[in-house]
């Protein structure tokens, strides 16, 4: 595989994955969890995070947010499938979550700027001087972002319909029927 072509599985997975990540933190925001748009948006995030991993020795950056993300997607995906958001794995998996999407919109904001063409003709420094000032509105964004979703997902009760989806057996189902009666 070429590298042109690496580069543009990278970005469209990238593209993809900020927006059903995007979907998916408003719906933490607004406390819904979005079961199918959530698993959507974490495959591509692997997807985009494992073809970083291909990229040559000289890009290293990109290994390293690669590294993190998939680590930090992983950590997400153990608090929603096996601790099923109990508890203190609520706002982990929000944590968790807004952090994938932030290290997605980082690669993209990596790209914005190394590919379009009114900025490749500006001197590097003015282009490494707008780059830093656009990571650091992201990250106060993603920052006031994460802390909202962690109001309205994180501190919510703990059992809801999607987390027993599929376990509806023995003590989760009478757990669960005692938790919607209250």
């Amino acid at each position: 595989m070429t590298l042109s072509a690496l580069k543009f599985i990278y970005i469209v997975c990238d593209m993809i994955a900020i927006g059903t990540g995007a979907a998916v933190l408003f719906g933490l925001i607004t406390g819904k969890l979005l079961g199918d748009c959530t698993v959507f948006f974490l495959r591509f995030a692997l997807a985009t995070s494992v073809a970083g991993l291909l990229f040559p020795w000289d890009l290293v950056p990109a290994w390293k947010i690669s590294m993190l993300s998939i680590y930090v997607s992983g950590f997400a995906v153990i608090a929603w499938r096996k601790f099923h958001l109990v508890r203190a794995w609520r706002p982990i998996f929000v944590l968790c979550t807004t952090i994938v999407l932030y290290l997605s919109c980082l690669v993209a904001i990596a790209q914005f700027f190394e590919y379009i063409t009114v900025f490749t003709a500006l001197p590097p420094y003015l282009i490494r001087q707008a780059s830093l000032v656009v990571r650091l509105l992201v990250t106060v964004l993603f920052v006031m972002f994460g802390r909202r979703a962690i109001k309205g997902f994180g501190h919510r009760p703990s059992l809801t319909r999607l987390a027993f989806k599929g376990h509806r057996s023995g003590d989760a189902a009478r757990t669960y029927t005692a938790h919607t009666r209250r």
